[in-house]
């Protein structure tokens, strides 16, 4: 059996505009996303629980049924000019808006 590793891009470089050329940076980051696909992303300052967390809530997110997966937006295309933009999925929402886009039996997602 076939074994690689998966690439991982430091990301501490953005945080230090300083630090040298930003579009050289996001050209690199840009590279590793065209040859690899995917790839893990190290020095980025989100704290553990806070992800522990969002991947308890994929977990819950996926085990729905396909007819509840549908049923909420999937996407907002922000560019095409900017391929780190393409793949950007955001909503925004007013907090006095009705539109409900979670779960009903994930309450936490709120």
């Amino acid at each position: 059996m076939a074994s690689f590793d998966i690439p991982i891009i430091d990301v501490s470089p953005f945080f230090r505009p300083d630090q040298g050329n930003e579009e050289l940076k996001k050209k690199a980051m840009e590279k590793m996303r065209e040859a690899y696909g995917f790839f893990q992303i190290a020095n980025h300052g989100i704290p553990l629980d806070l992800l522990s967390r969002a991947m308890d809530m994929y977990k819950i997110f996926f085990a729905s049924s396909d007819e509840i997966k549908l049923s909420l937006p999937n996407h907002y295309l922000k560019s095409t000019q900017n391929s780190a933009e393409i793949f950007e999925h955001l909503l925004y929402r007013s907090s006095s808006s009705s539109f409900d886009v979670c779960l009903n039996n994930a309450p936490h997602f709120k």
